[in-house]
């Protein structure tokens, strides 16, 4: 017997949220799914270190018309408050599509990094993985997706996956901590589910 799944779905689109500030992402409705697969991922909004590392807390509710205090905290991340972060605009006209990147300078990036193109359409920002690194020359492990043309490209991004029962549960929420880390973040939150058995 197979399982019906249903694919990438919004948990929390893609925003930043300024400095010293809290989000609390819109609920989603997972009442039809037994199980969810969650994955997050965090960009840095500058080149300097958070005060405070910002949270980013998954939240559920039993309830279909929740109020403030139905909420249930599932799971927490903390972004690492990072040092020494790479931070450098994107050189000249980078097509979707491009699989090396050229950045005003390749200083504290390294193969291996995972890194966060903040374009000014947050939109069409993206994430990616650093294979290598030649003066200021990144070659990604996949092309980009979207025209970063006038971007700004930041290490030390991160990613988390989340995987939980959804037995009982009606909706999901993302809320985004951002009280004293004196730093923008962006954060982008999406789900797969099993909705049959």
């Amino acid at each position: 017997m197979a399982l019906t799944k249903v694919t990438d779905t919004v948990l929390y689109a893609i925003a930043s949220t300024a400095s010293n500030t809290v989000d609390e992402g819109s609920a989603v409705d997972v009442s039809t799914y037994y199980e969810c697969d969650i994955g997050i991922n965090v960009g840095r909004g500058t080149g300097t270190a958070f005060t405070v590392g910002p949270r980013i807390m998954l939240q559920k509710t039993y309830k279909t018309s929740p109020t403030a205090d139905d909420w249930v905290t599932e799971m927490v991340w903390t972004v690492a408050l990072g040092a020494s972060i790479g931070s450098q605009a994107v050189s000249g006209t980078e097509a979707a599509g491009q699989t090396v990147v050229t950045l005003a300078a390749g200083t504290n990036f390294a193969a291996a990094d995972y890194v966060f193109f903040h374009n000014t359409t947050i939109a069409n920002s993206e994430w990616s993985r650093v294979q290598s690194v030649s003066s200021a020359d990144l070659t990604l492990a996949e092309a980009i997706v979207n025209a970063q043309t006038g971007a700004t490209c930041r290490d030390q991004a991160e990613e988390y996956s989340y995987t939980m029962s959804l037995l009982g549960v009606q909706k999901l929420r993302i809320v985004v901590d951002g009280a004293g880390s004196g730093q923008a973040v962006i954060v982008r939150g999406r789900l797969g589910a099993v909705s049959a058995l």
